[in-house]
């Protein structure tokens, strides 16, 4: 992540995902190389990728890890960047100048519904407790990412916030299916 509050050295990540146990290490990077990305997810221990500020098109289709490919969204509803391809999930963010994520500002959910209905798609971008429930609603995505909403100050999530945002996620998937 550069310079990002949430930036991680590889071996440190690996600690962690240690100490979980159970799990899926994902390893979040903006704009490395396939040969970087691959070097520090190994070194982390992590099993996918989650790639922001990169080209789908010229990622290699034989690379080893399974990816998520962050394709930003603008605040108005813009989609900017390049689907990948059908064998990666796909993430939506808010993009807004030059910030590859972690703005913490929404989107317009509904623009997406045709996308989510024809492929598994990751919803990021200002999420939290308070909101979760309507994006949920109204995109039953395949999953959802949030990171500064659940912060106290950069870099530093809030037990309280994680827990928040797991009960209304949970609660979500716990509910019968709403009739339209």
């Amino acid at each position: 992540h550069g310079e990002s509050p949430r930036r991680c050295e590889p071996e440190v990540a690996g600690t962690i995902m240690a100490e979980l146990g159970a799990g899926v290490g994902v390893a979040v990077m903006v704009a490395p190389s396939p040969d970087e990305a691959l070097t520090l997810a190994r070194r982390a221990g992590a099993a996918r990728l989650q790639l922001h500020r990169v080209s789908p098109e010229t990622w290699p289709s034989e690379f080893p890890l399974p990816c998520t490919f962050a394709m930003g969204v603008t605040p108005e509803g813009g989609i900017v960047g390049t689907e990948p391809a059908s064998n990666h999930l796909l993430l939506l963010d808010t993009s807004a100048g030059r910030m590859a994520g972690g703005t913490g500002l929404t989107w317009p959910w509904a623009i997406a519904r045709d996308l989510v209905a024809r492929r598994p798609v990751m919803l990021a971008g200002g999420l939290s407790s308070d909101n979760v429930t309507e994006a949920l609603r109204t995109l039953h995505p395949f999953g959802v990412d949030a990171s500064s909403s659940l912060e106290s100050a950069p870099g530093r999530k809030d037990p309280e916030r994680v827990r928040r945002f797991v009960e209304a996620v949970r609660a979500f998937d716990a509910a019968p299916e709403e009739s339209s």
